[in-house]
């Protein structure tokens, strides 16, 4: 069974139909964050240009482009399963040496633990991504460090751009990765210069949108810090590959002490494996102690007092510092990691269990399924927590009217000022799908309510429409920033319209107002949005060439093993 490489494809693919197969139905997974729409429309916001935060820069503007072709429901899934078979397969081509039973297991440990099912669970699909490239990163680096540039460039340039070009903080983490694996300064520097030119999309913008924005909130490193999920606090949580901020997506089995035991059981086998394979190790000893120690103290900084104002500092002061307010998510290396030990352990296992004849290592099935034992919560549909659902008629005809009173290039209010919102038509609260959904600039509320307060937004005009007190002031913060139309959810809450406000559209689910006296002051077009599309443009086309060249280059197939065979586990 050692080359049974149908496994790699196998083990994969049946955790995307267990974990996702009900939410292959008709419609959309909406929760959290994730929020895909029928068809995105091209917004200057997508490259930064809107002069905002680049937290979904270039993600959006992806999902706006693909869904030009494909539908929104339909490129969601493609996203989703391709998560699931992306990291499985990377995971097998980083252990492609050892056993198929050992190869399994890595695989359903990275693609089966509670860092998957909480981010899904709050919705940061883009980030998951960047997970799902991180193996084929690593892969890359490997190959590097062992040969050549023309051996690794493939894995290594296409996972640092899948992921950079997916989430901010998944493309610093797999660059890290990267620059932790390979060896020698000049190969370091290299990979650092490409790392850099492939998150120029979301770099750029984080450098140069300051002028707009407001000072990021100290309070948020206390907010998202990283919380204890199981018995055993938060450093055994955060090793276990959980402990995020927000208690509604942590799954019940977490708190069951005989299943979060499991789970521990799970990390002590994975660094006895990293152990074992000392003298061949699928990562090299010091990198995987780095990759694996480091990302565990990091994420456990924001939840201690002493080590909080750390973290506070580097939020306020250094540039891209608010990647690091929600630490959990730092820990993706270190699942990376784990997996490789518990691969590793297995393999060993299988060398050791030979003597027994074949049957004895079908025994180790036990130990490869672990994982899923430890969290079994995390089929259905994380049991049933995502679900499909479909947006009212009503959204499509009010996005009509707005493209007929050629609302694209006009700014527009959403009301009741509010990041996230629950509909009665979905079950989970989501991130506000206006912004999306219709076309126009949307000014939306950007500061968050948590159970411990409010962790303050960056957007100096949401700020002002947050200060304004009556309609006759909210009516002239508009008027001064350009915003000639507010589109209103309509729930019990009670909404201040600007005074003057003209009906438009007044329907069940929502109203769409005409704001006079604002055209006057509409925003002066700004270069900056054709300044961002342009390099955004020149660094697909130079990936796409770069992959091209070092593909042709090759003198092996592209993204072959970075480990040479051995039997050492046969």
């Amino acid at each position: 069974m050692r080359n049974a490489r149908w496994v790699d494809a196998l083990v994969p693919g049946l955790v995307a139909l267990v974990v996702l197969g009900p939410l292959l139905a008709p419609g959309f997974v909406l929760v959290g964050d994730m929020v895909f729409v029928p068809e995105q429309p091209w917004k200057d916001a997508w490259t930064g240009g809107d002069g905002g935060v680049p937290r979904a820069v270039p993600s959006d503007a992806w999902v706006s482009l693909l869904g030009q072709v494909v539908p929104g429901d339909l490129l969601q899934k493609l996203v989703l399963v391709g998560i699931v078979l992306g990291a499985g397969l990377g995971v097998a081509h980083l252990l492609r040496d050892l056993p198929a039973l050992a190869r399994a297991g890595g695989m359903l440990l990275y693609c089966w633990n509670p860092f998957l099912h909480e981010r899904l669970g709050i919705g940061h699909w883009a980030l998951l991504v960047g997970y799902a490239a991180l193996p084929w990163v690593a892969a890359g680096a490997l190959r590097l460090r062992e040969t050549a540039w023309r051996s690794g460039a493939v894995c290594l340039i296409a996972g640092l751009a899948v992921a950079g070009w997916a989430s901010p903080t998944g493309g610093v983490l797999t660059v890290l990765v990267a620059l932790a694996l390979v060896r020698g300064w000049g190969t370091r520097l290299l990979v650092g210069l490409l790392g850099v030119w492939v998150n120029l999309p979301w770099i750029l913008p984080a450098l140069l949108n300051g002028a707009d924005q407001l000072p990021p909130d100290a309070f948020g490193v206390e907010a998202f810090a990283s919380r204890a999920d199981t018995p055993w606090g938060v450093l055994v949580s955060v090793a276990t590959f959980g402990g995020i901020w927000k208690e509604a997506v942590v799954p019940d089995d977490r708190g069951t002490p005989l299943l979060a035991g499991v789970g521990v059981l799970v990390v002590l086998l994975s660094v006895l494996g990293l152990r074992l394979a000392r003298r061949r190790p699928v990562l090299p000893l010091p990198a995987a102690v780095l990759l694996g120690v480091g990302p565990v103290l990091l994420a456990s900084l924001s939840a201690f007092e002493p080590t909080r104002p750390l973290l506070e500092w580097v939020v306020v002061h250094v540039p891209g510092g608010g990647l690091l307010r929600d630490s959990q998510k730092l820990v993706m290396p270190w699942v990376l990691v784990a997996a490789t030990g518990f691969a590793s352990l297995l393999a060993s296992l299988h060398g050791r269990l030979a003597r027994f004849g074949e049957h004895a290592r079908w025994w180790l099935g036990t130990v490869v399924l672990l994982p899923a034992v430890a969290l079994p919560s995390l089929a259905a549909g994380l049991s049933g927590f995502l679900t499909t659902s479909d947006f009212p008629d009503e959204w499509a005809q009010v996005r009509g009217v707005m493209e007929d009173e050629g609302v694209d290039e006009e700014r527009v209010l959403v009301l009741p000022f509010s990041t996230y919102r629950r509909f009665d038509w979905t079950p989970r609260t989501i991130l506000d799908p206006a912004p999306r959904f219709f076309p126009g600039s949307m000014v939306t509320e950007d500061a968050l309510a948590v159970e411990s307060g409010t962790v303050g937004g960056e957007s100096a005009l949401a700020s002002r429409v947050r200060s304004a007190q009556g309609a006759e002031e909210l009516a002239g913060v508009l008027a001064r920033a350009g915003v000639g139309w507010v589109l209103v959810h309509e729930t019990p809450e009670e909404v201040v319209l600007p005074s003057g406000a003209v009906p438009v559209v007044q329907g069940e689910q929502l109203s769409l107002y005409r704001v006079p006296g604002a055209a006057e002051a509409t925003v002066a077009d700004s270069p900056r949005a054709a300044w961002y599309a342009g390099i955004d443009l020149a660094v697909l086309l130079s990936t796409v060439a770069g992959l091209g060249v070092a593909a042709r280059v090759s003198r092996k197939r592209a993204c072959s093993c970075p480990q040479e065979a051995t039997d050492a586990y046969s």
